[in-house]
């Protein structure tokens, strides 16, 4: 199926950085879960006095899902699964990648063309004009500067309840799922919108759906076919497969 479409489209969640270390939010053994749920109303604190966001943002360090986030995050690198994307990227089989991950794995592990619908850890973002510059450091100590640009309101660039998904990053999503005629969906349950949303979009245009998950979803009876197992696991089979397809269909 992936090497008969032209445009396939891979899009990730937590389930794909789980085996690189980082826990998930929900479920089980989720860390929200586990510690409780942060604040639904983050985003409107912050545009309510963005001072006091970072403050409380400082002091919040110690929690203990932000604690377990930090070292886990810090310890990550790129699982067999993400290093199997990339390697079907560079192959021409895989067009792009949307996460919903803030980690930058998919990036670490060789991915070029990526859009990250929630954000990124590594970015900080001026919500009145948009712009996306590097974050230093995980946890700062005090609130960034103006934006440089247009001297407006920065926080971290990873998407906080209540907050709307960038339009930049909305607009690449709802493009790549448009164009997609085959998308792998990852390690996502598919049910936060509005990322849980683009594979029906996609397969409202006539794409194939492939779902690669431990377990069943709110997706799989809706799916073409669906792999069971872990990603670090099924991907590396997967692009192997592919890479002795598309061989045997040259010959």
């Amino acid at each position: 199926m992936i090497i008969s479409s032209s445009h396939v489209v891979a899009m990730t969640g937590a389930g794909i950085s789980v085996e690189s270390g980082i826990p998930a939010f929900r479920g089980r053994e989720g860390i929200w879960t586990r510690h409780g749920t942060p604040a639904a109303d983050g985003y409107s604190q912050f545009l309510e006095d963005p001072e006091a966001f970072w403050a409380r943002q400082h002091l919040g360090r110690a929690e203990p899902w932000i604690a377990e986030l930090r070292n886990a995050l810090d310890a990550a690198t790129p699982n067999p699964g993400h290093i199997a994307l990339a390697e079907l990227e560079r192959a021409g089989a895989l067009r792009s990648i949307v996460t919903q991950n803030i980690d930058g794995l998919h990036q670490d592990a060789g991915s070029r063309s990526v859009v990250e619908i929630h954000g990124s850890r590594y970015k900080l973002r001026c919500v009145d004009c948009g712009i996306r510059t590097p974050r230093e450091e995980l946890f700062m100590a005090q609130a960034p500067p103006p934006c440089e640009s247009c001297g407006g309101r920065v926080k971290f660039d990873s998407v906080l309840f209540g907050e709307p998904i960038p339009p930049e990053a909305l607009e690449a999503s709802m493009a790549a799922a448009n164009q997609a005629d085959c998308v792998l969906v990852i390690g996502t349950s598919a049910t936060v919108r509005p990322a849980g949303g683009l594979p029906r979009i996609a397969q409202s245009n006539g794409a194939k759906l492939i779902e690669v998950n431990t377990s069943e979803t709110a997706l799989s009876k809706s799916c073409d076919i669906v792999l069971r197992g872990k990603a670090a696991e099924v991907l590396p089979q997967l692009a192997g497969g592919v890479s002795l397809g598309r061989a045997t269909s040259w010959q």
